[in-house]
């Protein structure tokens, strides 16, 4: 599996099918929010890579979600849940990127002039079942393209205390955490049968084994797991390696955000009665 993007070679991929239009695109922004309609999905979208592709110094990937001609842009960092955005549309969702191509073009008086057309062009895209209202696409760029998949994060599928493993490869994949044995199938997500409800140093293990017999030793390890993070665990495949570097790993751990407690608003002071003189009396007179 590569993991690094040319992005000029892209470009130049796209160039060849894509001519610049007169105008930039603009992002639009729906006054009300939009309607699902028959055959559409509504869900939560975080986007992340599994590497960041390298960039030129000074230049940026802007990327964004395409529904018809409206862009919603989106912020995708490595290996992280980052934010999300509100998703209306099909159910496969078109990842465009921002592109800025030069035009030469000759002004009233006849001299050429140079300027910068945006636009944005097909980037990746990915489906999503339906009935998901929360899901993290993972970016992975190959040679000539960037492929996307889209993994079920919802709360109630993928709780806090909890550990899965999404295997790529084509070998069965088996975990030990603390005792309690699961396995991945080849292209499958596996999920630990604990589910963690306070702090704990648990012993991890994980192999990989192959339909030939082989087996391969990734993680021997104590680690430590909590109710307040939840990890996805990824094993892909290099195909014809050898078996000691045929496999890689990666690691998601997302985090609880927790909510600072409002503060108390300290109670009135109560406000003492002022003390009240009493009327002196007179003296009594005396008596003749």
């Amino acid at each position: 599996l590569a993991t690094s993007l040319s992005l000029a070679a892209l470009d130049k991929e796209t160039a060849k099918k894509e001519e610049p239009q007169p105008k930039p695109a603009a992002e639009k922004e729906s006054k009300r929010p939009r309607r699902a309609a028959p055959g559409e999905i509504t869900c939560s979208v975080h986007v992340t890579w599994w590497d960041e592709p390298p960039m030129a110094e000074g230049e940026r990937l802007e990327l964004a979600v395409q529904v018809d001609k409206t862009t919603t842009p989106v912020l995708a960092g490595q290996m992280q849940i980052g934010p999300a955005i509100e998703y209306i549309g099909p159910g496969v969702i078109t990842f465009v990127r921002k592109v800025k191509t030069q035009v030469e073009e000759v002004d009233r008086k006849g001299k050429p002039v140079t300027r910068t057309v945006e636009n944005w062009v097909p980037f990746a895209s990915c489906a999503v079942p339906a009935g998901q209202p929360e899901i993290l696409v993972l970016l992975m760029a190959v040679p000539g393209k960037v492929n996307a998949y889209a993994f079920d994060i919802n709360q109630e599928t993928f709780p806090f205390g909890s550990f899965h493993i999404l295997n790529f490869s084509k070998a069965r994949v088996g975990c030990s955490l603390a005792g309690k044995v699961f396995f991945a199938e080849p292209g499958q997500r596996a999920k630990s049968p604990m589910v963690m409800s306070q702090r704990q140093v648990v012993n991890f293990r994980l192999a990989v084994f192959e339909t030939g017999g082989a087996q391969r030793r990734l993680y021997s390890t104590p680690i430590i797991l909590d109710e307040r993070t939840r990890r996805l665990y990824f094993v892909t495949e290099y195909p014809g390696n050898d078996i000691e570097q045929r496999y890689d790993t990666r690691t998601l751990v997302d985090y609880r955000q927790v909510q600072p407690a409002p503060a108390e608003e300290p109670a009135p002071e109560k406000t003492e009665p002022k003390a009240t003189k009493a009327p002196a009396k007179a003296a009594p007179k005396a008596e003749k």
